[in-house]
């Protein structure tokens, strides 16, 4: 039932010998509608999420402006992880931008993670990529132009250009939509050329 979770777990550690009959009962499979949030900024976050259908996006509000830091697509994982580990309010929001089919995570299933042989060195090695991930993301945002960015995202995740909003998209590059009309134009322009 959860095939593509596991798949996503031996992709990170493939010698972990987790037994999905004894994870499954501690996971909650949910569907969730376009526009829903599955926590807020000043919620705690209760649960890592994994996307099995759909996108959602991570962002904060600041200035009164929404600063999206992240889309989660299919076979990705997500959540605020230090709400979730030190119960703490989050600084981040969480909305469901497509119609999705998401895995919750709690904390009974990560205790249960953690005392299977090898269940830290998963977690570990977990938390090592998503922060990998998340640094080369900060990274481009302080060190990259807003079109180097797109150029990026185009590369790597083209699938998300097209399921986002304009607006979302550019709060995730750091400009302004009708910038990044005129952006996208630039870019189209030059790779036909």
């Amino acid at each position: 039932m959860y095939e593509p979770f596991y798949t996503f777990i031996l992709k990170i550690f493939p010698e972990f010998g987790i037994d999905p009959t004894l994870l499954d009962p501690f996971l909650k499979d949910v569907e969730v509608k376009k526009g829903d949030f599955l926590f807020q900024q000043g919620d705690i976050c209760n649960f890592i999420g994994f996307t099995l259908k759909g996108c959602v996006r991570v962002f904060l509000i600041k200035d009164e402006k929404e600063r999206t830091l992240s889309f989660h697509a299919e076979n990705q994982s997500f959540g605020d992880f230090r709400s979730f580990l030190n119960q703490e309010p989050s600084e981040f929001s969480c909305e469901v931008i497509e119609r999705s089919r998401i895995i919750l995570f709690d904390h009974r299933a990560m205790q249960l993670i953690e005392k299977l042989p090898d269940g830290q060195k998963f977690l570990r090695l977990h938390a090592e990529a998503f922060a990998s991930k998340m640094r080369d993301k900060l990274t481009s945002l302080y060190m990259d132009t807003p079109e180097e960015r797109y150029c990026k995202l185009l590369d790597n995740e083209p699938e998300i250009i097209d399921r986002v909003s304009n607006y979302h998209l550019a709060s995730y590059l750091g400009i302004q939509p009708e910038s990044l009309s005129r952006l996208k134009r630039r870019i189209y322009q030059r790779r036909v050329s």
